[in-house]
């Protein structure tokens, strides 16, 4: 490897970071805006059913994570009433938005004053 490879892979290191940092931010901003059903929507895409295994916690997780930290506790009460009454197949769903994990969500994150975004604790 060559000082120019190394330089080159730095360049496509923060390119990277870069692009995750500004799709962190319209991820932030669209939820930020989007409406109860709108939100509901969008975790049906990780139905329990349809999405089993560990694809399920890979994603769902850190999108709950972003809901407790960018949303409030009415807004998730309200999605997780809609769950509830689903039933069964959507408890994992429910007992991610339930008042506690939301708790337990929000005390594990951390924003450094030099951070633009939360050191989220699942990517």
């Amino acid at each position: 490897m060559t000082i120019s490879d190394l330089g080159d892979v730095w360049r496509v290191r923060n390119a990277a970071a870069q692009t995750l940092a500004l799709a962190e931010d319209q991820v932030k901003r669209v939820i930020q805006a989007a409406t109860v059903d709108e939100l509901v929507g969008m975790i049906e895409a990780y139905a329990p059913a349809l999405s089993t295994g560990p694809e399920f916690s890979r994603t769902f997780d850190p999108l709950v994570e972003r809901l407790w930290a960018w949303r409030d506790d009415q807004t998730l009460a309200a999605i997780a009433a809609v769950f509830k009454e689903r039933g069964v197949p959507w408890a994992s769903v429910v007992n991610a938005l339930l008042p506690e994990n939301g708790a337990a969500i929000r005390s594990g994150l951390r924003q450094p004053a030099w951070a633009r975004l939360p050191a989220f604790v699942v990517a």
